[in-house]
């Protein structure tokens, strides 16, 4: 599990690369036309979006397997949550969050990519788009929700010298010099006032909203690009009502 984790970390990492990739071919295939850096460009932003589908999958495992040694599990899940508020600890705290944002911000951009394709707005839109994208997946890359607890309270959770007879939940961090770390085998727990059905589809609507609210935004700077001062409106309107 320790692995499964590092290996998400990296993941998302490779993402943000991805996602910047994506943003600058698809900018220099504005400048140039060139169907060939069209592709990359597409590529790219695909691999960003598997990268965060992937990121977020891992997180969703270890939450519902009760993984305690990362930190961010600890803090907002337990073993006596029923498992739809169990699954809402996913976005309970500040890096599930971002990593619900970038999520839905990923599958909305692959669908305005193939909605600004047939109107000719693709190279200049996604480049914008992809932009957010990288800033979001940049998010994650500070504020890593895989941060293994020991990590965070090295003093508390951090010893050396022989274990103990009878310890459980320990992983070795150190072989050689007899260093190894006790994580909890209970979390926190889900903040009481959050424990409710609302928890459950209420930050699920809302970071739609986010992620969808940043299309209209970029279809606009895609039209100041473009010089299209007034048919992008016509382009622009499905995504401000939806």
């Amino acid at each position: 599990m320790l692995v499964l984790g590092t290996v998400a970390a990296n993941i998302v990492r490779v993402g943000f690369v991805a996602a910047l990739a994506a943003a600058f071919l698809y900018y220099r295939c504005a400048r140039t036309s060139s169907p060939h850096l069209l592709g990359w460009a597409r590529n790219s932003y695909h691999l960003a979006s598997v990268a965060l589908m992937a990121s977020a999958a891992v997180l969703l495992y270890l939450i519902l397997d009760h993984q305690f040694q990362y930190k961010y599990v600890w803090e907002y899940s337990s073993t006596t949550l029923p498992v739809p508020l169990l699954m809402s600890t996913f976005y309970a705290g500040q890096e599930g969050s971002f990593m619900l944002w970038a999520l839905y911000t990923s599958v909305i951009g692959i669908v305005l990519m193939r909605y600004s394709s047939r109107r000719d707005y693709e190279t200049e839109a996604m480049s914008v788009y992809s932009l957010i994208l990288s800033f979001l997946l940049l998010m994650l890359v500070v504020k890593n929700p895989f941060t293994f607890i020991w990590d965070s309270f090295p003093a508390d959770l951090i010893k050396s010298g022989a274990i103990p007879s009878g310890i459980t939940n320990v992983v070795v961090l150190d072989a050689a010099k007899g260093i190894w770390a006790q994580y909890p085998n209970e979390g926190r727990g889900l903040n009481p006032l959050l424990q409710n059905y609302w928890m459950v589809i209420h930050p699920q609507i809302l970071f739609t909203g986010f992620s969808s609210m940043a299309v209209p935004y970029t279809l606009a700077v895609a039209a100041l690009w473009k010089r299209d001062y007034n048919s992008w409106i016509c382009v622009a309107t499905p995504w401000a009502v939806f």
